[in-house]
């Protein structure tokens, strides 16, 4: 999840190029047909129409030297260019970064133990890995929680590092037990606007592939590591509720495919028995599909106002809720409601500074691999 920039400044006293070097700036790539200031106190230039993908990005690296940034929106047969200064954005709160993320290390570690020593049936902890103590196990399923929020975050980072974005470290957010995984995940805080549209998609859609693909190996290893029993020995096990047998909805769909491709081959009358360590593969399949709601600031809100600009993205937002209360994520769907009235444009998605060049054709193909991982993502909860 990233969450939205600065407010843009209006033009003042500390206003810092005269508009006469702006207007040189922008006529030498754009034809200018105006120019004034607009009710923000913004001055804005009036330019003919014609496709401003890779001129209005160059004209972003002349202003970025006179610390000044732009945006650019379509009126009537004409564009505008509005121009403001960067707003002062501070230092680096690196400190933070790294006390949330011990702290979620140390809350990971001790959801795991709780849902390992308190949760799980002990006649179970022996079954995963018969050659680990309790202590291996518990760490094992820490770091497989820990690896797949990181992995999602680091997904978000590479996008910013590439784009040149500016961005802040992730914030992880630390939740103690009885919560089942120790962490809500992680937060980016942008410190900029995307440049367009092809930036704001692969700011959303880098995390949860990276996630989903952490996720889809956690699963694999899961079922090439895990137990084989026979079928008189899970029957016993399911009697005494140790056990259950579970399959989309209840499960991933994901993990139901995994299962059918024959990973592993299976003695007749035997079945594998799946670890305790697939609840990490599901708690990332959970957080994959979430953020992958197309609402607001999540990365899945950032893919669709990428793809479908912003009224799209708010009809795109109240399918979503929909689907999230029909899956009975209910408290999740609350928890958005009030995060976005909390915000300044509680129903308004992340905005690109040129909204008006398209998506590339790439990325557009990359939008149905979105879906395709948001379906295999998909669960409900019961």
């Amino acid at each position: 999840m990233t969450t939205e920039p600065p407010a843009i400044s209006p033009v003042g006293p500390s206003f810092p190029t005269d508009l006469g070097s702006i207007r040189s700036m922008i006529e030498y790539r754009f034809t200018l047909l105006d120019a004034y200031i607009d009710i923000n106190g913004l001055p804005t230039f009036l330019v003919a129409q014609e496709p401003v993908k890779e001129k209005f990005r160059e004209l972003l690296r002349d202003l970025a030297n006179h610390n000044l940034s732009a945006k650019i929106r379509r009126v009537s047969e004409k564009l505008a260019i509005s121009v403001f200064p960067k707003p002062n954005l501070g230092k680096p709160r690196k400190k933070i970064n790294l006390v949330l993320f011990l702290a979620t290390i140390g809350t990971v570690a001790a959801a795991s133990y709780y849902l390992l020593v308190f949760i799980v049936d002990p006649r179970l902890i022996v079954a995963p890995f018969a050659t680990l103590s309790l202590t291996w196990q518990i760490m094992i399923f820490a770091i497989a929680v820990l690896g797949i929020v990181g992995i999602h975050e680091l997904g978000h980072v590479v996008a910013v590092r590439r784009h040149r974005m500016d961005a802040s470290l992730p914030y992880f957010l630390p939740v103690p037990p009885p919560f089942p995984f120790g962490t809500f995940g992680a937060v980016i805080s942008l410190r900029g606007s995307p440049v367009n549209r092809d930036q704001l998609f692969d700011l959303g859609f880098s995390g949860p592939l990276a996630g989903f693909l952490a996720t889809l190996g956690v699963a694999i290893f899961v079922i090439l590591t895990a137990p084989i029993v026979t079928q008189g020995e899970i029957a016993q096990l399911v009697a005494a509720k140790v056990l259950q047998s579970t399959a989309w909805p209840n499960d991933p769909l994901f993990l139901d495919l995994l299962g059918q491709i024959g990973l592993r081959t299976v003695p007749a009358g035997h079945v594998i028995v799946y670890t305790q360590l697939m609840f990490a593969a599901e708690f990332g399949a959970l957080i994959t599909f979430l953020n992958l709601m197309p609402v607001w600031q999540l990365d899945g809100g950032h893919i669709s106002r990428a793809v479908f600009g912003d009224k799209g993205h708010k009809i795109f937002a109240l399918v979503a809720f929909g689907i999230l209360l029909l899956a009975q994520y209910w408290g999740f769907a609350i928890l958005l409601i009030v995060l976005m009235f909390l915000s300044r444009r509680p129903l308004e998605g992340l905005e690109p500074l040129d909204d008006i060049s398209p998506l590339s054709n790439t990325r557009k193909v990359l939008f149905v691999l979105s879906l395709c991982i948001l379906v295999l993502s998909s669960f409900i909860l019961l």
